[in-house]
């Protein structure tokens, strides 16, 4: 398998999965990496989307919930790819534990909410068990979700992430209008405040060596 393998996943639903990997799949695939999407859904979300109104450079996607297809569908697609995305139910179900087992690593989206605090929390000691009985490491980051930004409610739920000792990103995708017109247009933000928190995220998960490098940085580094 020669793609990187980053799974998005919670035990809740409304976390911001799907938005992520929107964002991801699409300003990744328009730096010229090969990007591929697992969808393990039931209810295809990302497939759906992808299939009727995503409007960028091609992204290869699997509608796959079938626990004992998800593995296979993984592998299919490693091969072609730079990078694989799993979006994944929003529920603690067999699939979506699958996913996090086949992961290098995972992000779980939480929003702005006790219940998702809690939730994320809940999700990260699935993917330690996980990484336990694969015996290898599953690296984790939980990443702010659906913020409203200089609201009380949002500094306090990040305030709570940290003083839970969750292991969380700097970069946050916020409550903005352009990733609601997103699932409409197709169209993945590349530009205003929008653009700038999918930027600073991929930044990030570069820096932690969980994306491959932008592939006009891979052909400087091959000429060299």
């Amino acid at each position: 398998m020669s793609a990187k393998v980053l799974t998005v996943a919670s035990t809740k639903g409304g976390a911001g999965k799907t938005t992520i990997v929107m964002a991801l799949a699409g300003t990744l695939a328009a730096e010229g990496l090969r990007v591929a999407v697992v969808d393990a859904d039931p209810n295809r979300a990302y497939a759906s989307w992808a299939e009727a109104a995503y409007e960028g450079a091609p992204v290869a996607v699997r509608a796959e919930a079938d626990e004992a297809r998800l593995a296979e569908a993984i592998d299919e697609l490693a091969p072609a790819a730079d990078l694989v995305l799993v979006d994944t139910a929003g529920f603690g179900n067999r699939a979506a534990l699958l996913a996090v087992a086949a992961a290098d690593a995972v992000l779980i989206p939480c929003t702005p909410s006790r219940a998702d605090v809690e939730q994320a929390a809940k999700t990260l000691q699935l993917v330690e068990g996980t990484a336990r009985a694969a015996r290898r490491a599953i690296p984790a980051r939980v990443v702010p979700s659906r913020l409203k930004h200089a609201t009380a409610v949002s500094r306090h739920a990040v305030g709570e992430l940290d003083a839970a000792a969750l292991p969380r990103t700097d970069a946050g995708i916020g409550d903005r209008v352009a990733f609601a017109e997103m699932t409409f247009s197709g169209r993945v933000p590349a530009a205003g405040d929008a653009g700038q928190e999918i930027a600073a995220l991929v930044a990030e998960l570069r820096g932690l060596g969980w994306l491959p490098a932008a592939a006009r940085a891979k052909a400087t580094i091959a000429r060299g």
